[in-house]
């Protein structure tokens, strides 16, 4: 009973003072893959695919879900192709409905023809406060497929 106080006071010293929401995941993850991005829905990650099929280099994509209240503003900095495998470096802005904000950098990778792997680079890196963007309302695009499992978010690569 003792071991099982001191196991459990020891977790809530860690937990307490983790304070946001990722890091209080951070001390209970026991080396299982970390994810970014979880928050997108698949309308969103259509948008993203979409983009990396279309979007020249340097160019901003944007969108926002009238679903969640996320915008998001996607730009393609890289890309390269070789050996038959098109790799694309892209940073993804995330603006909160509250404004918060943060940035996903991915590396995408194909093989073929509208067919991505993506993961993370690293962890989503917090950017503090960030002005809600005016946009258009936008269709999500067509003929764009997910996969039919449950988007988790983006691995992060180790």
């Amino acid at each position: 009973m003792k071991r099982f106080a001191a196991v459990l006071a020891v977790l809530l010293l860690a937990l307490i003072p983790a304070g946001c929401k990722q890091a209080a995941l951070d001390v209970l993850n026991m080396g299982g893959p970390k994810y970014v991005g979880g928050y997108m829905s698949d309308n969103d990650v259509r948008h993203l695919a979409h983009a990396l099929d279309t979007a020249p280099a340097r160019t901003p994509v944007k969108w926002e879900n009238l679903d969640t209240g996320y915008q998001f503003s996607l730009m393609v900095f890289d890309s390269d192709e070789a050996a038959g495998i098109t790799t694309r470096s892209v940073s993804v802005l995330a603006i909160e409905p509250s404004g918060d904000a943060e940035v996903l950098d991915l590396i995408c990778t194909s093989e073929s023809a509208r067919k991505w792997r993506i993961v993370a680079k690293a962890p989503a890196s917090f950017v503090g406060r960030a002005a809600r963007m005016e946009l258009e309302p936008g269709q999500v695009p067509a003929g764009v497929r997910t996969s039919d499992d449950e988007f988790r978010g983006f691995v992060v690569a180790q």
